[in-house]
């Protein structure tokens, strides 16, 4: 048997098909419940019966489940959050469903899934219930938490090895065995311009 991390939003319809057809041990919840202006106590009320109503299915199917809520926009750290629960799940039979809740939560499960594709046995998303399948291959680059941290620095413009030290309070050595790393995935460049060694993004 498996275990689905699906995301939820607004309804469930997304839930059923998956678990029929591959089976379920066990079912993660994922749900975003944002401080945003635009989201209305309605909305939020519309979500906690969402998930109300997964746990419900779960409990009648018997099935083992939990909720994890999240800050949906927080993207980087949403990716981290979900990485760290498909790496705690005992087997590597894990089907991701990305069909409901917020694009951005769904985005970060996709790369989460990416990163632990070893662990991952489908991706799915569910239209008009028919169950689509994502190619499973492994993150291109599979970066650290930390390569992913200059790489949004450098966005906002060049910086140099000794810039990126200060900013992130370790030494230039550190900061030099990442920027190594980020150069040879063909991610950023650098170049001298007297003593200072200037980073970019390619």
């Amino acid at each position: 048997m498996t275990t689905h991390i699906i995301n939820i939003g607004y309804h469930i319809e997304h839930v059923y098909k998956p678990i029929a057809e591959f089976g379920a041990k066990k079912v993660i919840i994922i749900y975003a419940k944002d401080n945003e202006d635009y989201l209305t106590e309605e909305d939020h009320k519309i979500i906690d019966d969402a998930v109300k109503k997964a746990e419900d299915l779960c409990n009648m199917l018997g099935i083992e489940h939990e909720k994890v809520k999240v800050n949906g926009i927080e993207f980087e750290k949403n990716v981290e959050i979900f990485r760290e629960i498909i790496k705690k799940e005992e087997d590597n039979n894990i089907i991701v469903n990305l069909t409901g809740g917020r694009k951005i939560t769904s985005f970060a499960l996709l790369y989460a899934s990416l990163y632990e594709f070893h662990k991952i046995n489908k991706i799915v998303y569910v239209h008009d219930k028919r169950i689509i399948e994502f190619p499973k291959i492994a993150h291109p680059y599979n970066l650290t938490k930390f390569e992913r941290k200059i790489l949004a620095s450098l966005n906002e413009g060049e910086k140099t090895i000794t810039d990126l030290a200060k900013e992130f309070d370790v030494s230039l050595p550190a900061i030099i065995k990442y920027v190594n790393s980020l150069e040879q995935k063909k991610l950023v460049k650098t170049y001298k311009i007297g003593r200072k060694r200037i980073v970019n993004i390619v």
